[in-house]
Protein backbone atom coordinates (compact mmCIF):
# COMPACT_ATOMS: atom_id res chain seq x y z
CA UNK A 1 0.00 0.00 0.00
CA UNK A 2 1.30 3.45 -0.88
CA UNK A 3 2.14 5.89 1.84
CA UNK A 4 0.19 9.10 2.13
CA UNK A 5 1.43 12.53 3.10
CA UNK A 6 -0.68 12.27 6.23
CA UNK A 7 2.09 10.01 7.55
CA UNK A 8 4.37 13.05 7.54
CA UNK A 9 3.87 14.88 10.80
CA UNK A 10 4.05 18.64 11.16
CA UNK A 11 7.42 18.13 12.79
CA UNK A 12 8.64 16.21 9.75
CA UNK A 13 7.33 18.88 7.37
CA UNK A 14 9.00 21.57 9.47
CA UNK A 15 12.36 19.77 9.31
CA UNK A 16 11.96 19.20 5.57
CA UNK A 17 11.33 22.90 5.10
CA UNK A 18 14.40 23.83 7.13
CA UNK A 19 16.65 21.49 5.12
CA UNK A 20 15.35 22.69 1.76
CA UNK A 21 15.57 26.33 2.81
CA UNK A 22 19.18 25.87 3.89
CA UNK A 23 19.96 24.46 0.46
CA UNK A 24 18.12 27.31 -1.22
CA UNK A 25 20.04 29.90 0.80
CA UNK A 26 23.34 28.43 -0.35
CA UNK A 27 22.22 28.33 -3.97
CA UNK A 28 20.51 31.70 -4.41
CA UNK A 29 19.75 33.54 -1.18
CA UNK A 30 18.73 36.75 -2.97
CA UNK A 31 16.13 35.26 -5.31
CA UNK A 32 14.62 32.32 -3.37
CA UNK A 33 12.21 33.77 -0.82
CA UNK A 34 10.54 30.77 0.85
CA UNK A 35 9.83 27.06 0.64
CA UNK A 36 6.47 25.41 1.18
CA UNK A 37 4.58 22.25 0.24
CA UNK A 38 1.78 21.91 -2.27
CA UNK A 39 -0.27 18.95 -3.49
CA UNK A 40 1.42 17.25 -6.42
CA UNK A 41 2.29 14.03 -8.13
CA UNK A 42 4.48 11.80 -6.03
CA UNK A 43 7.79 10.40 -7.08
CA UNK A 44 7.98 6.66 -7.74
CA UNK A 45 8.93 4.92 -4.51
CA UNK A 46 7.87 7.79 -2.27
CA UNK A 47 4.16 8.30 -2.74
CA UNK A 48 3.66 11.17 -0.31
CA UNK A 49 1.61 13.19 -2.76
CA UNK A 50 3.39 16.48 -2.05
CA UNK A 51 5.94 18.58 -3.85
CA UNK A 52 8.36 21.16 -2.57
CA UNK A 53 7.45 24.62 -3.79
CA UNK A 54 10.31 27.11 -4.09
CA UNK A 55 9.01 30.66 -4.21
CA UNK A 56 11.27 33.07 -6.08
CA UNK A 57 11.26 36.79 -6.71
CA UNK A 58 11.96 36.25 -10.39
CA UNK A 59 12.07 33.15 -12.56
CA UNK A 60 15.35 32.95 -14.43
CA UNK A 61 15.65 31.44 -17.91
CA UNK A 62 19.29 30.57 -17.43
CA UNK A 63 20.61 29.34 -14.10
CA UNK A 64 24.07 28.09 -13.23
CA UNK A 65 24.05 24.41 -12.36
CA UNK A 66 25.39 25.17 -8.88
CA UNK A 67 22.36 27.40 -8.19
CA UNK A 68 19.73 25.30 -9.92
CA UNK A 69 16.80 23.68 -8.10
CA UNK A 70 16.64 20.05 -9.15
CA UNK A 71 13.38 18.59 -10.53
CA UNK A 72 13.65 16.04 -7.73
CA UNK A 73 15.26 16.84 -4.39
CA UNK A 74 16.50 14.02 -2.14
CA UNK A 75 16.29 14.66 1.59
CA UNK A 76 17.43 12.44 4.45
CA UNK A 77 14.89 12.67 7.24
CA UNK A 78 15.29 11.21 10.71
CA UNK A 79 12.40 9.09 11.90
CA UNK A 80 12.23 10.08 15.56
CA UNK A 81 10.31 6.91 16.47
CA UNK A 82 12.79 4.41 15.05
CA UNK A 83 15.94 6.54 15.17
CA UNK A 84 16.63 5.66 11.54
CA UNK A 85 16.95 7.89 8.51
CA UNK A 86 14.76 7.59 5.47
CA UNK A 87 15.41 9.20 2.09
CA UNK A 88 12.54 11.20 0.61
CA UNK A 89 12.43 11.99 -3.09
CA UNK A 90 10.36 15.13 -3.54
CA UNK A 91 9.31 16.60 -6.86
CA UNK A 92 9.81 20.37 -6.99
CA UNK A 93 8.11 23.42 -8.39
CA UNK A 94 9.61 26.88 -8.88
CA UNK A 95 7.02 29.59 -8.58
CA UNK A 96 7.38 33.32 -9.00
CA UNK A 97 5.49 35.01 -6.19
CA UNK A 98 4.53 38.54 -5.30
CA UNK A 99 5.29 40.32 -2.07
CA UNK A 100 3.18 39.25 0.92
CA UNK A 101 1.81 42.01 3.17
CA UNK A 102 -0.50 42.16 6.20
CA UNK A 103 -4.02 43.13 5.14
CA UNK A 104 -5.26 44.64 8.37
CA UNK A 105 -3.57 47.95 8.91
CA UNK A 106 -0.14 48.64 7.50
CA UNK A 107 -1.20 49.05 3.88
CA UNK A 108 -3.82 51.70 4.53
CA UNK A 109 -3.37 55.08 6.17
CA UNK A 110 -7.00 56.14 6.33
CA UNK A 111 -8.14 54.09 9.30
CA UNK A 112 -6.78 51.14 11.27
CA UNK A 113 -9.20 48.33 10.63
CA UNK A 114 -9.51 44.59 10.23
CA UNK A 115 -12.27 41.99 10.13
CA UNK A 116 -13.92 39.94 12.87
CA UNK A 117 -15.78 36.88 11.57
CA UNK A 118 -15.67 34.39 14.45
CA UNK A 119 -17.78 34.63 17.61
CA UNK A 120 -16.41 32.75 20.61
CA UNK A 121 -17.46 32.01 24.17
CA UNK A 122 -15.32 30.77 27.03
CA UNK A 123 -15.28 30.01 30.72
CA UNK A 124 -12.58 29.50 33.32
CA UNK A 125 -14.91 27.73 35.73
CA UNK A 126 -14.16 24.09 36.61
CA UNK A 127 -15.97 21.83 36.12
CA UNK A 128 -17.31 23.34 32.91
CA UNK A 129 -20.81 24.73 33.55
CA UNK A 130 -23.79 24.03 31.33
CA UNK A 131 -23.97 26.10 28.15
CA UNK A 132 -25.98 29.32 28.43
CA UNK A 133 -29.44 29.03 26.89
CA UNK A 134 -32.59 31.09 26.35
CA UNK A 135 -33.63 30.52 29.97
CA UNK A 136 -30.33 31.78 31.39
CA UNK A 137 -28.59 33.72 28.61
CA UNK A 138 -26.67 36.04 30.93
CA UNK A 139 -24.89 33.31 32.88
CA UNK A 140 -21.89 35.25 34.30
CA UNK A 141 -19.72 32.12 34.20
CA UNK A 142 -19.56 32.40 30.41
CA UNK A 143 -17.90 35.27 28.54
CA UNK A 144 -18.28 36.30 24.91
CA UNK A 145 -16.15 37.91 22.23
CA UNK A 146 -14.85 37.91 18.68
CA UNK A 147 -11.53 36.98 17.11
CA UNK A 148 -9.48 39.28 14.92
CA UNK A 149 -5.78 39.77 14.14
CA UNK A 150 -3.23 40.99 16.65
CA UNK A 151 -1.39 43.16 14.13
CA UNK A 152 -4.37 45.55 14.21
CA UNK A 153 -3.14 46.72 17.62
CA UNK A 154 0.59 46.98 16.88
CA UNK A 155 2.13 50.20 18.17
CA UNK A 156 -0.31 50.68 21.03
CA UNK A 157 1.93 49.87 23.95
CA UNK A 158 2.76 46.17 23.99
CA UNK A 159 -0.13 43.97 25.06
CA UNK A 160 -1.99 46.60 27.05
CA UNK A 161 -5.35 45.11 27.98
CA UNK A 162 -6.83 48.57 28.28
CA UNK A 163 -6.91 48.73 24.48
CA UNK A 164 -10.44 49.36 23.33
CA UNK A 165 -11.91 48.32 20.02
CA UNK A 166 -15.19 48.95 18.27
CA UNK A 167 -16.92 46.49 15.98
CA UNK A 168 -19.15 47.94 13.30
CA UNK A 169 -21.68 45.91 11.40
CA UNK A 170 -21.17 46.08 7.65
CA UNK A 171 -24.66 44.82 6.85
CA UNK A 172 -28.04 44.92 8.55
CA UNK A 173 -28.27 41.62 10.39
CA UNK A 174 -30.15 42.59 13.56
CA UNK A 175 -31.84 45.38 15.52
CA UNK A 176 -28.98 46.09 17.88
CA UNK A 177 -26.42 48.89 17.88
CA UNK A 178 -24.51 49.60 14.69
CA UNK A 179 -21.26 49.80 16.68
CA UNK A 180 -20.37 47.37 19.47
CA UNK A 181 -17.84 48.45 22.05
CA UNK A 182 -15.34 45.87 23.24
CA UNK A 183 -11.97 45.48 24.95
CA UNK A 184 -8.90 43.48 24.07
CA UNK A 185 -8.56 40.48 26.39
CA UNK A 186 -5.54 38.78 24.86
CA UNK A 187 -3.44 39.13 21.74
CA UNK A 188 -0.37 37.50 20.27
CA UNK A 189 2.98 39.24 20.09
CA UNK A 190 3.88 40.86 16.79
CA UNK A 191 6.34 40.09 15.32
CA UNK A 192 6.31 36.38 16.03
CA UNK A 193 2.66 35.56 16.58
CA UNK A 194 0.33 33.94 16.78
CA UNK A 195 -1.40 36.75 14.89
CA UNK A 196 -4.70 36.55 16.74
CA UNK A 197 -6.53 38.76 19.23
CA UNK A 198 -9.63 38.21 21.33
CA UNK A 199 -11.91 41.19 21.97
CA UNK A 200 -14.59 40.79 24.62
CA UNK A 201 -18.09 42.17 24.56
CA UNK A 202 -21.49 41.27 25.98
CA UNK A 203 -23.62 38.43 24.67
CA UNK A 204 -26.62 40.78 24.54
CA UNK A 205 -24.84 43.12 22.11
CA UNK A 206 -23.84 40.22 19.91
CA UNK A 207 -27.34 38.81 19.93
CA UNK A 208 -29.17 42.10 19.32
CA UNK A 209 -26.84 42.93 16.46
CA UNK A 210 -27.34 39.57 14.78
CA UNK A 211 -23.84 38.19 15.34
CA UNK A 212 -25.31 35.32 17.36
CA UNK A 213 -28.55 33.79 16.13
CA UNK A 214 -29.09 31.45 19.08
CA UNK A 215 -27.66 31.75 22.59
CA UNK A 216 -27.39 28.01 23.19
CA UNK A 217 -25.98 27.08 19.79
CA UNK A 218 -23.52 24.15 19.87
CA UNK A 219 -19.84 24.85 19.15
CA UNK A 220 -18.47 24.64 15.62
CA UNK A 221 -15.76 22.12 14.78
CA UNK A 222 -12.21 23.32 14.17
CA UNK A 223 -9.89 21.70 11.64
CA UNK A 224 -7.49 19.35 13.40
CA UNK A 225 -3.84 18.59 12.68
CA UNK A 226 -4.98 15.39 10.98
CA UNK A 227 -7.27 17.35 8.66
CA UNK A 228 -4.51 19.79 7.76
CA UNK A 229 -1.96 17.06 7.03
CA UNK A 230 -4.48 15.41 4.71
CA UNK A 231 -5.03 18.66 2.81
CA UNK A 232 -1.28 19.21 2.39
CA UNK A 233 -1.23 16.39 -0.14
CA UNK A 234 -4.84 16.09 -1.28
CA UNK A 235 -5.59 19.80 -1.52
CA UNK A 236 -9.07 21.16 -0.79
CA UNK A 237 -11.31 24.13 -1.32
CA UNK A 238 -13.37 26.28 0.98
CA UNK A 239 -14.92 29.66 1.67
CA UNK A 240 -13.49 32.94 2.89
CA UNK A 241 -15.92 34.86 5.10
CA UNK A 242 -14.91 38.47 5.47
CA UNK A 243 -16.03 42.07 5.54
CA UNK A 244 -19.63 41.58 4.43
CA UNK A 245 -18.46 39.26 1.64
CA UNK A 246 -17.62 35.64 1.03
CA UNK A 247 -15.48 34.07 -1.69
CA UNK A 248 -14.73 30.46 -2.63
CA UNK A 249 -11.04 29.57 -2.70
CA UNK A 250 -8.73 26.69 -3.59
CA UNK A 251 -5.82 25.39 -1.53
CA UNK A 252 -2.35 26.34 -2.81
CA UNK A 253 0.51 25.82 -0.35
CA UNK A 254 1.24 24.88 3.24
CA UNK A 255 4.16 26.52 5.08
CA UNK A 256 5.33 25.06 8.41
CA UNK A 257 6.59 28.59 9.00
CA UNK A 258 6.66 31.71 6.84
CA UNK A 259 8.32 35.07 7.35
CA UNK A 260 5.94 37.93 6.51
CA UNK A 261 7.18 41.54 6.60
CA UNK A 262 5.74 43.30 9.63
CA UNK A 263 4.47 40.09 11.22
CA UNK A 264 7.70 38.12 11.64
CA UNK A 265 7.92 34.36 11.25
CA UNK A 266 4.51 32.79 11.79
CA UNK A 267 3.85 29.07 12.17
CA UNK A 268 1.34 26.99 10.21
CA UNK A 269 0.46 29.27 7.30
CA UNK A 270 -1.84 28.22 4.47
CA UNK A 271 -1.89 30.02 1.10
CA UNK A 272 -5.14 29.94 -0.89
CA UNK A 273 -6.27 31.50 -4.15
CA UNK A 274 -9.67 32.82 -5.16
CA UNK A 275 -11.58 30.25 -7.21
CA UNK A 276 -11.04 30.52 -10.97
CA UNK A 277 -14.71 31.29 -11.63
CA UNK A 278 -14.65 34.41 -9.43
CA UNK A 279 -13.91 38.01 -10.35
CA UNK A 280 -10.42 38.66 -8.97
CA UNK A 281 -10.58 42.36 -9.91
CA UNK A 282 -12.55 42.99 -6.71
CA UNK A 283 -9.41 42.34 -4.64
CA UNK A 284 -11.11 39.67 -2.50
CA UNK A 285 -8.38 39.52 0.13
CA UNK A 286 -7.55 43.22 0.09
CA UNK A 287 -6.89 45.84 2.81
CA UNK A 288 -8.98 45.35 5.93
CA UNK A 289 -9.69 41.65 5.28
CA UNK A 290 -7.25 40.31 7.88
CA UNK A 291 -9.25 38.52 10.55
CA UNK A 292 -11.66 37.05 8.03
CA UNK A 293 -12.25 33.33 8.50
CA UNK A 294 -11.51 30.51 6.10
CA UNK A 295 -13.63 27.39 6.36
CA UNK A 296 -13.07 24.00 4.76
CA UNK A 297 -15.42 21.03 4.56
CA UNK A 298 -17.59 22.59 7.27
CA UNK A 299 -14.61 23.12 9.59
CA UNK A 300 -13.24 26.43 10.86
CA UNK A 301 -9.71 26.38 9.46
CA UNK A 302 -7.94 29.70 10.06
CA UNK A 303 -7.83 33.50 10.16
CA UNK A 304 -6.46 35.49 7.26
CA UNK A 305 -3.35 37.49 8.16
CA UNK A 306 -1.89 38.60 4.82
CA UNK A 307 -2.28 38.66 1.05
CA UNK A 308 -0.30 39.34 -2.12
CA UNK A 309 -0.76 42.78 -3.74
CA UNK A 310 -1.66 44.33 -6.08
CA UNK A 311 -4.47 41.94 -7.03
CA UNK A 312 -4.97 40.54 -3.51
CA UNK A 313 -6.28 37.29 -5.00
CA UNK A 314 -3.84 35.12 -3.03
CA UNK A 315 -4.49 35.04 0.72
CA UNK A 316 -2.52 33.70 3.66
CA UNK A 317 -4.07 32.41 6.89
CA UNK A 318 -2.70 31.09 10.16
CA UNK A 319 -4.44 27.86 11.08
CA UNK A 320 -6.72 27.63 14.08
CA UNK A 321 -4.95 24.62 15.55
CA UNK A 322 -2.13 27.04 16.46
CA UNK A 323 -3.99 30.19 17.46
CA UNK A 324 -6.98 28.66 19.23
CA UNK A 325 -4.87 26.44 21.47
CA UNK A 326 -2.69 29.44 22.34
CA UNK A 327 -5.71 31.57 23.32
CA UNK A 328 -7.13 28.81 25.53
CA UNK A 329 -3.81 28.45 27.33
CA UNK A 330 -3.43 32.20 27.86
CA UNK A 331 -6.96 32.49 29.24
CA UNK A 332 -6.57 29.34 31.35
CA UNK A 333 -9.96 28.47 29.98
CA UNK A 334 -11.73 25.28 30.93
CA UNK A 335 -13.75 25.63 27.72
CA UNK A 336 -13.23 27.79 24.62
CA UNK A 337 -15.59 27.45 21.67
CA UNK A 338 -16.29 29.02 18.29
CA UNK A 339 -20.06 29.42 18.15
CA UNK A 340 -20.61 31.34 14.90
CA UNK A 341 -19.02 32.36 11.63
CA UNK A 342 -20.61 35.73 10.96
CA UNK A 343 -21.82 35.73 7.37
CA UNK A 344 -22.02 39.53 7.32
CA UNK A 345 -18.78 40.03 9.16
CA UNK A 346 -18.05 42.82 11.58
CA UNK A 347 -15.38 45.39 10.89
CA UNK A 348 -13.06 45.92 13.86
CA UNK A 349 -11.21 49.16 14.44
CA UNK A 350 -9.36 50.83 17.26
CA UNK A 351 -11.66 53.05 19.26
Amino acid sequence: MKKRSASLSFDALRRLQQTLMQRATKRDCENIRSVGFSPGLSVVGNAYGIRAQFNVTRKLKRVLESRRINPIESVRLLDRKTGRYRVLELSTQVRQVREVVPTGVTITTEVERATASLVVRWTTVRPVPAMPDAHQPDDPRWRWGLLTVSHLFVGRGGTDRRDRAKIRRVAVCGNGPQTIRSRVVIRGRIPGGPDVALVETGWDRLWLSGFVREIGSPPLEIATAKDLRRWVSAGTSGEFVGDGVSFPWSWQTYYPSLSIPGLGRLEHIVAYKIASNQDASKKPFGPGSSGGAITTEGLVTGLQVAAAPPRFDLGYAQTMDISFAWIGKQLRASALEVVAVVGNAGRTSIA
